[in-house]
């Protein structure tokens, strides 16, 4: 580890890793300029040299690193998540800490399990101090419920006096408070309060599922205290058994926080720098993939499906564009994951380099480069959409047959396209060959500058002198010039690539034509000379948009790089990476943090959703998503319509779906509690465990069936294996108290390797920690105390291989009570879930969409205003545009990951079409990209007109014309955001789309520019700065209608549309030689068949 630019010490990759430039294969092999080769020359030298022979430990490691996962920062981790609980197991050896805790020892241990000592210090802070604030006040509700159950003792049988346990008792409950016979009346009382306890958290969970963690913890406290409240006959009993349950309580949470704190800790700023070079190793990958793609290109055919055939072959296709869609999938999840972590990271106080507005800016020059570099893995998506516009969607490769040996027009098309994208992309394998290995040595430069990667072995001096000295490497000072310096020559690449397209056309061109366009001649091919409407020169147009599309990509992302490495320096020109400082964050922050903390706005930028398997994602969709207009009533005006009002409120919510949920879970856990309160069974239920069965109802619930299957199945195979781990921990030691803790300490790392590593099986590895605790806790807890102690609360003492089968069954039994109330007396399922969340998707997609269309519109017309003022609509619309990209890219990636849960659900009726469900948010995802790419474009219009601004007499005449012509037209329609918005309303509801429903024709901005001016077009200006943009403009705005088109079909086919049609056809009848008309009702019209007219 090297101290990274927090100062804290953060984890970081490793030097072998930070350093590593890009192969020879990810180069351009052959092609380079003097400077270039003598730049890596020593690279080369040792690329071609043969490999050293790997030795033993490093061959190991590697693949330990494959297989595992387990790095020094992961095992620290899983070290923390284990010494915890093994601390409060550990600790009962003692005899003062087991005289205080008797037999309730064990929920200390499982409690240090539930806070999740593992967390970020600032998440787990925020989580300790709502945990600690649940269970205070689940005491007081605790209190209250006992003290009605005792007065309720007192009504029937009198002031009796305390309990003495003994025969018909629970004997005593912990803190010496010793129970008392059975009370029928005090028995329904807590009950009752039983009910409600859980009724209310549980509605409560399910509405803030941001609070699972502090929830749980709330329903464990309410069921062990409402257990023994029929019990007691006096306050000083209950109140002695209160306090001693919250004194286990918080000596858990105690431990807990110690181990945090202070055994490797780790603060949220590490893991956002570890997210940060993450973030850049990423882009460094994803752009050597986009290369490698590029390669392709030269002798494939590029319209060739990829298609993987029922035997899981591959059939035609590009398996490198795969590869880089692969790349970016996980590089737009850590975008997501880097978000929500930038919160925390932001509040918290720590001794550091960069403060949280640092952060903050970071964060923003990141997401800035990778919005281009999602449009580069676009590629592939634009050529199989042309390829199936024109039916090219054939499983025949093309890319080695002449046009001479085509079967059709439409084949010899397809085949001289493919043969002039393999002359094209040959011709610019160097320039972007170059251009992505500057990109490259600038993310490793941001990479060292923020000292979060080593600086590279110094060079010989040989290799200095040969580079003239003048090309500093990444890390050395003058980089940046250098790369500003690489990053103009982009400039001339574009033009090699215009001359290049030019060339294969056909079209002749001087050598210094785009020196002066307006001034020189060319010789134009009699394609040029035809109807700008033709079919060929439309093809040639889309062709050459295409090809500027990919440069502006990259040089796009080459800027954006140059910015990030800009602020990188600045960063270390001002000190702040030189020195250490303690960083608190402002009184505003923290004001908005604590406003936030019970918020719904605040619900993505947590992880204590430990119970749902980590696919459940809650984003905040803002107020227009909520705030309905109320048919049947007005608006509130007087002082009693606004209190009234408020009671319909009340209403309101026992008619939500977190109430019903809340409901489910209360009766559910009374299915078992009810044993507990009936006089035959009560201390058959205490004696036997039973309590447990309800507490896993209690916290294990969920709202969808999908979930609860999955959750049944998970928790059961958790507590399984957590039993059969118990006894080798047990019987492999012989029972020595010592080797039982040792392998318990190494057993829980089980649990929390699959927390850590696989979130979708979380609740795995929380049940096997739990049951491990209480297994071998209650074992070491008998053997310190004795039988006589440990069986004083009414529970039996059972040898391990008799305990450990029961708390199976118990869990078992349970779980699967749960499971019957989650589909009693109806279920919500999985499906219902998922389209409940497609809805909310389409919903954001359209106000994306909306913001998009207002800041091109704002550009365009030239009033986005001052940036630097942030009442400017310019800085509003950046800011809400970024926003919700944020919140549609989290609500996306957990879209697909509950996708993925619907086998779960019982198969009753017709299957679920999880196909078409794909289909929608892959097409979804895609839209997104092109309307980020849209706006992204669109900035240059802003850029170019604050130079003409500037710099009137070199502006250009033909960009004032575009930009004038440009403003009149419509480049984006309000139209997508009303369909996006009834989609959205339609797969929500369930209810039918609107009849004759269409999505917007694309807006064919190049043939209305024609039509205004035919010269706008011309060859002359393909070189104009604004040109290339408007090129990506035009794709983008046409791929998104496109994609709407798919989603409104899809959409279709799921919830119908509307019909009301009336069809008259003509009929004959040649037995009975009657003729007439007849008016065919449509399907679901309310009617059968037709009405003769004649």
């Amino acid at each position: 580890m090297s101290s990274g630019a927090n100062g804290d010490n953060a984890a970081t990759i490793s030097p072998t890793t930070s350093s590593r430039t890009m192969s020879n294969e990810q180069r351009p092999d052959g092609h380079q300029n003097a400077a270039y080769q003598a730049r890596r020359s020593t690279t080369k030298t040792t690329a071609n040299a043969p490999k050293p022979k790997e030795n033993l430990p490093s061959k190991i490691k590697r693949i330990w690193l494959a297989k595992t996962g387990i790095d020094t920062r992961t095992y620290m981790q899983l070290f923390k998540g284990a010494i915890a609980p093994t601390v409060a197991i550990a600790a009962y050896q003692g005899t003062p800490f087991a005289d205080i805790y008797t037999t309730i020892g064990y929920l200390v241990a499982i409690t240090t399990i539930l806070s999740l000592p593992v967390q970020p210090r600032a998440k787990f802070l925020q989580t300790m101090l709502i945990n600690s604030l649940f269970t205070c006040i689940g005491v007081c509700v605790a209190l209250l419920a006992m003290f009605c159950a005792v007065h309720a003792r007192i009504n029937t049988e009198g002031r009796t006096g305390p309990g003495k346990g003994g025969s018909g008792t629970s004997g005593l409950a912990a803190g010496g408070a010793a129970t008392t016979t059975y009370n029928s009346s005090a028995s329904a009382v807590a009950d009752i309060w039983l009910f409600v306890q859980i009724y209310a958290i549980s509605a409560f969970r399910a509405n803030r599922p941001q609070f699972t963690i502090p929830s749980i913890l709330f329903a464990i406290f309410a069921n062990v205290s409402m257990i023994y409240a029929p019990q007691f006959s006096t306050m000083v009993q209950a109140e002695a058994f209160a306090k001693k349950l919250l004194e286990a309580f918080f000596t858990g949470f105690a431990i807990s926080t110690g181990v945090s704190l202070l055994v490797f800790p780790l603060s949220s700023r590490q893991v956002v720098f570890g997210e940060i070079t993450g973030y850049i190793m990423s882009l460094r990958k994803a752009m050597a993939a986009n290369l490698e793609y590029l390669h392709t290109l030269e002798d494939s055919d590029m319209f060739a499906p990829h298609r993987v055939n029922t035997a899981g072959d591959e059939v035609i296709g590009s398996k490198e564009a795969d590869a880089f869609k692969a790349t970016m999938n996980a590089l737009t999840g850590l975008h997501a994951k880097f978000s929500g972590d930038l919160v925390f990271a932001k509040r918290e106080v720590a001794l550091g380099k960069l403060g949280p507005d640092d952060l903050q800016q970071l964060h923003k020059h990141l997401r800035e480069a990778l919005i281009p570099t999602i449009g580069l893995s676009s590629m592939s998506d634009i050529f199989q959409r042309t390829a199936e516009n024109r039916g090219w969607d054939r499983e025949v490769d093309f890319a080695h047959t002449t046009a001479e040996e085509a079967a059709n027009d439409s084949e010899k098309m397809r085949i001289e396209s493919i043969t002039e994208w393999h002359y094209l992309m040959k011709r610019l394998r160097e320039p972007y060959g170059r251009a992505t290995a500057i990109i490259d040595e600038g993310l490793e430069h941001v990479l060292i500058v923020l000292q979060l990667a080593p600086k590279r072995k110094a060079r010989p001096p040989d290799d200095i002198a040969e580079a003239s000295g003048d090309e500093p490497q990444p890390g050395e000072p003058g980089f940046s010039d250098f790369y500003k310096r690489r990053s103009a020559s982009a400039l001339d690449n574009r033009k090699d690539m215009l001359r290049s397209w030019c060339a294969v056309h056909g079209i002749e061109l001087a050598s210094n034509f785009f020196d002066d366009p307006y001034r020189k001649d060319y010789v134009a091919p009699e394609w040029m000379n035809a109807d700008f409407q033709s079919p060929e020169r439309q093809r040639l147009r889309r062709q050459l948009f295409l090809c500027l599309h990919m440069g502006f990509l990259l040089r796009n992302v080459n800027r954006r790089v140059g910015n990030l490495i800009d602020y990188a320096e600045k960063l270390q020109t001002s000190g702040k990476l030189s020195k250490t400082r303690l960083i608190v964050p402002g009184f505003k922050r923290l004001r908005k943090w604590l406003m936030s903390i019970f918020s719904r706005d605040d619900e993505s930028h947590d992880d204590q959703k430990i119970d749902a398997g980590g696919n459940n994602v809650t984003v905040y969709l803002g107020q227009a998503y909520k705030a309905k207009k109320d048919p049947e009533h007005l608006p509130p005006t007087n002082l009693w319509e606004k209190w009234s009002n408020g009671i319909r409120q009340i209403g309101h919510f026992f008619a939500s779906p977190a109430s019903a949920f809340g409901f489910r879970v209360a009766c559910a856990t009374m299915s078992i509690s009810i044993v507990g309160y009936l006089h035959a069974t009560q201390i058959f239920f205490t004696r036997e465990r039973l309590f447990w069965s309800q507490i896993m109802i209690t916290i294990s619930m969920t709202p969808t069936a999908g979930q609860s299957v999955r959750g049944f199945l998970f928790r059961v195979f958790g507590t399984f294996a957590a039993m059969v781990l118990s006894w080798i921990a047990y019987y492999i030691v012989d029972g020595k108290t010592a080797g039982i803790i040792v392998f318990f300490f190494i057993f829980v790392h089980f649990g929390l390797y699959i927390v850590l590593k696989y979130p979708a099986y979380i609740p795995v590895g929380m049940i096997s920690q739990v049951t491990m605790a209480l297994i071998l806790g209650y074992e070491l807890q008998v053997r310190k105390v004795g039988v006589a102690v440990a069986t004083s609360n009414g529970q039996a003492y059972h040898p391990i291989y008799i305990l450990g089968p029961i708390r199976l069954a118990t869990v078992a039994g349970g779980l699967f009570l749960a499971w019957i109330w989650t589909v009693f007396p109806y279920p919500i399922t999985e499906h219902s879930q998922l389209r409940q969340g497609l809805g909310k998707t389409l919903y954001l997609l359209a106000n994306y969409y909306s913001v998009m269309h207002e800041t091109v519109r704002a550009r365009v017309r030239g009033t986005e205003g001052d940036f630097a003022n942030k009442d400017s609509p310019g800085y509003k619309l950046d800011k809400v545009r970024y926003k919700v990209f944020s919140k549609c890219t989290v609500l996306l990636a957990g879209l697909q990951a509950q996708s993925s849960f619907v086998k779960y659900d019982l198969p009753i009726g017709g299957k679920f079409p999880h196909a078409q469900y794909q289909q929608v948010i892959a097409r979804m995802r895609s839209a997104m990209n092109f309307m980020a790419l849209v706006s992204l474009a669109s900035a240059t219009f802003s850029e170019l007109q604050e130079a003409d601004i500037n710099d009137k007499e070199h502006s250009s005449e033909w960009l004032r014309n575009f930009r004038r012509l440009i403003g009149e037209a419509n480049v984006t329609s309000e139209a997508v955001t009303t369909l996006l918005s009834l989609l959205s309303a339609s797969v929500s509801s369930g209810s039918p789309l609107p009849p004759y429903l269409r999505v917007p024709e694309p807006f064919m901005l190049s043939q209305k520019l024609d039509e205004m001016d035919q010269d706008i077009l011309n060859v002359r200006h393909i070189a104009e700065p604004g040109y290339a943009s408007f090129a990506v403009i035009q794709i983008g705005t046409r791929c998104i209608i496109d994609d709407l088109r798919e989603i409104l079909g899809i959409v279709k086919e799921l919830v119908g549309e509307l019909d009301f049609s009336y069809h008259v056809v003509s009929t004959t009848d040649g037995t009975r030689g009657g003729e007439g008309e007849v008016a065919v009702y449509p399907a679901g019209a309310g009617q059968a068949g037709g009405v003769k007219l004649d």
